[in-house]
């Protein structure tokens, strides 16, 4: 009977023993740190170029998209609907500005991103917090402006039926020619006309469409204005958004009427316009990263073909 509850006591000792270890154990693995949600390479990512789905990898199986945020002012940014960026099952979701699209797709766990270029001088600085088995982090991105960008394609369709010409004196001056001297005078009639342009006029709704552009490399090439087989039109225009002008006498030429002496002479006109519109799609380079993007819009045209002067 002593042996037996000597041999009792020992097997005591030892699961006593043995759970004291194993309680140990698990605590050495709780202590253990756990793998960010974020890879470290997510963290402050400098980029100077806009990019299409590119997928980040996140360290969980359930995770959400909790919001996106001005890294600098801390404003939660919101979506189409006007309420705060969240994902938090399969699908999209968008910036109520356009810049930025979210999608987590069954197929993968990936957090799926496209990001337009950022076309302001200022960098825009945003985060992507994410949540996943109540731990929280972030991705942060720093993205400025590329270098430069050029229109590297044109699709350029005249809008059927668009096209007319009319008669009209719109922009014609009326003035009166005074030659008070005794011998004949050429004068100046084309001021008749200096108020008549070619007229240009671009409008877009696309995200960015016109401040991609440096000031200094706006001037672009449309499609020529053929006319009974005859070219009419075939010039630069600024890429600029509304109306840009260009007179239809160019500085230093001018159109002359020889007054008789002691002669007063009013004179006038009329020109001939065509008028047309276009659709247009310009595919445009990021000339530091590559990136190509589209921008589509009309693009309306004025021009003067042809003055007649009316002299009475």
């Amino acid at each position: 009977m002593q042996k037996i509850l000597k041999y009792s006591k020992l097997l005591s000792a030892t699961f006593i023993a043995s759970l004291i270890v194993s309680m140990s154990s698990c605590n050495k693995d709780d202590s253990k740190p756990k793998t960010a949600l974020v890879n470290p390479d997510y963290k402050n990512l400098q980029l100077n170029s806009g990019f299409i789905n590119n997928g980040f990898s996140i360290n969980a199986e359930n995770w959400s998209v909790e919001y996106v945020k001005d890294a600098a002012s801390g404003e939660i940014l919101l979506d189409t609907a006007g309420k705060p960026v969240v994902l938090n099952a399969w699908g999209s979701v968008e910036l109520q500005t356009g810049w930025l699209k979210l999608e987590k797709k069954q197929v993968d766990d990936l957090l799926t991103i496209s990001l337009k270029e950022n076309f302001s001088a200022n960098p825009r600085k945003f985060l992507i917090g994410i949540i996943a088995d109540g731990r929280r982090d972030d991705l942060s991105f720093t993205q400025t402006r590329g270098e430069g960008y050029a229109i590297v394609k044109k699709e350029i369709i005249e809008v059927p039926g668009s096209r007319k010409e009319y008669t009209s004196s719109e922009g014609i001056h009326e003035v009166t020619l005074s030659n008070s001297s005794s011998t004949a005078k050429n004068m100046e009639t084309s001021v008749v006309f200096e108020d008549v342009h070619y007229v240009s006029e671009f409008s877009s709704e696309d995200y960015g469409a016109f401040d991609w552009v440096n000031s200094q490399d706006s001037l672009i090439s449309m499609d020529e204005i053929v006319r009974e087989g005859a070219t009419y039109w075939a010039a630069k225009v600024p890429y600029k958004k509304g109306q840009s002008l260009e007179p239809y006498f160019k500085p230093g030429s001018k159109e002359e009427l020889l007054v008789r002496p002691y002669t007063n002479v009013r004179v006038g006109g009329e020109m001939l316009y065509l008028e047309r519109e276009c659709l247009y799609i310009f595919t445009v380079k990021n000339l530091s990263s590559g990136n190509t993007f589209e921008i589509s819009g009309k693009w309306k045209q004025k021009i003067p073909l042809s003055h007649t002067t009316h002299i009475y």
